[in-house]
């Protein structure tokens, strides 16, 4: 009998716990506004079909509830706004469209679960053939109306895409966050980068450590800042025995990011500097660094 009560435990892999379900706010009033000054206007937009196409394209986002059963309690709503502007160029047969759009998405009550406050911005161009006139001296009508109207939702939905992508990451399964963080780069890797670090998820550390020797320094950045956010000291080995003591810049990140992440890496390293570095400030540094690691060191060894 014991022998079957243990042989499940033994014989089977335990799955991991299945991610929870986000919380979804519903999506309230979809707004589009036209920003263009009317006397520079190559084309009004047609604001109402933009309200319309907008909504539809941020219902198939995922990003909201379709109905208040699915969003769960408490519910809140999200509202946006859309600022829109174009303009345009023509030089002989040749023209260029433009649009700068701004989003808004603002959810109420704020804090409520899956709320979302953020504050977007793009711009886009599309190149068309300019029509000839009907009548010599007689200016041409220009791009088609519906060609403004189409670069608006473009730039708009590329927005959107880009938000649903990151919010994905920050909320789905880790398996999505490592698709990103193999990526070949870009804003993506990044957000999946710091997702890492604000989701504690220790298990994709490993992928992080040869980030920080990255050449994008904002990604070698972003790297840095999730694995201080784990903890996780091996961090101290690849940065001290990589960069160079000589990037004052580089080596003011490393100095300060060693004495978070603690250590006795991090205080030979930064002894080390403190008393041997050949640029006074790059000691003091070293200095002022390595006693905030001792206090916290000394703080954490006596407990509450």
């Amino acid at each position: 009998m014991v022998f079957a009560i243990l042989l499940p435990s033994f014989g089977c892999k335990r799955e991991p716990p299945p991610v929870p379900k986000p919380r979804l706010t519903l999506l309230g009033a979809v707004s589009v506004r036209d920003l263009t000054p009317p006397d520079e206007a190559p084309a009004r937009l047609d604001v109402e079909g933009l309200e319309r196409a907008l909504r539809a394209r941020l219902l198939a986002t995922g990003l909201f509830a379709v109905e208040a059963a699915d969003a769960g309690a408490p519910n809140g709503v999200t509202r946006v706004e859309v600022r829109a502007a174009v303009d345009n160029a023509e030089v002989a047969e040749k023209g260029l469209a433009r649009a700068h759009v701004l989003v808004r998405l603002e959810t109420r009550p704020e804090g409520v679960p899956g709320a979302i406050s953020e504050e977007l911005e793009g711009a886009g161009e599309e190149k068309y053939a300019v029509p000839r006139p009907s009548k010599p001296g007689v200016p041409g009508p220009g791009a088609p109306h519906t060609l403004y109207d189409g670069l608006v939702r473009r730039v708009a939905g590329d927005l959107f895409s880009e938000l649903a992508a990151r919010r994905h990451l920050r909320q789905g399964a880790p398996e999505a966050l490592r698709a990103a963080l193999t990526a070949d780069g870009g804003e993506l890797r990044i957000e999946a980068i710091r997702a890492v670090g604000e989701r504690h998820l220790a298990s994709e550390a490993s992928v992080l450590l040869p980030l920080l020797d990255d050449p994008d320094e904002p990604t070698r950045d972003a790297a840095l800042g999730a694995l201080i956010a784990l903890g996780d000291r091996r961090a101290v080995t690849a940065l001290t025995r990589s960069r160079s003591l000589h990037d004052r810049r580089e080596l003011s990140k490393i100095i300060e990011a060693v004495s978070i992440l603690g250590g006795q890496e991090a205080d030979d390293y930064l002894s080390f500097l403190a008393g041997s570095h050949d640029d006074e400030e790059i000691r003091a540094e070293a200095t002022a660094a390595r006693a905030r690691l001792l206090r916290r060191a000394d703080a954490t060894a006596k407990g509450p």
